[in-house]
């Protein structure tokens, strides 16, 4: 598989809940960083890591992500997806973009940078 089919599968897999065929996908040494204003924010390596970031996540939000665009070239791929997010404390919920950049070697992934549209609209859904 090329770049942009790796990313379409990853994305593919997210959405079908099947997390164990899209950690397949991944490098063990995987790199992914979120924006560190966010409570899960930071960077975070290999798949122990993606545990760590999963559970900081899973503690302050849920989410929905639908009507992912894919584009590529090479071994760089653009991802843009909307995606609502709810703080579980407050139950207040918002619809951004989240654009990520992922890169690819030998058909998988090693690096995702993650760029939500409003941080601060974000974090002011966790306020009380």
């Amino acid at each position: 598989m090329n770049a942009t089919e790796v990313a379409r599968e990853l994305a593919r897999r997210f959405q079908a809940g099947d997390r164990d065929g899209a950690r397949a996908l991944m490098h063990p040494d995987i790199r992914v960083e979120q924006p560190a204003s966010l409570p899960h924010g930071g960077e975070h390596r290999g798949h122990a890591g993606l545990d760590r970031m999963g559970a900081a996540f899973a503690e302050h939000w849920e989410r929905a992500i639908t009507d992912p665009r894919i584009v590529g070239a090479y071994a760089l791929v653009v991802q843009v997806t909307t995606q609502t997010w709810t703080a579980r404390a407050t139950g207040r919920a918002a619809t951004v973009d989240v654009v990520e950049l992922i890169s690819v070697a030998d058909g998988l992934v090693t690096d995702i940078r993650v760029f939500p549209q409003d941080t601060h609209l974000l974090l002011g859904l966790l306020d009380r």
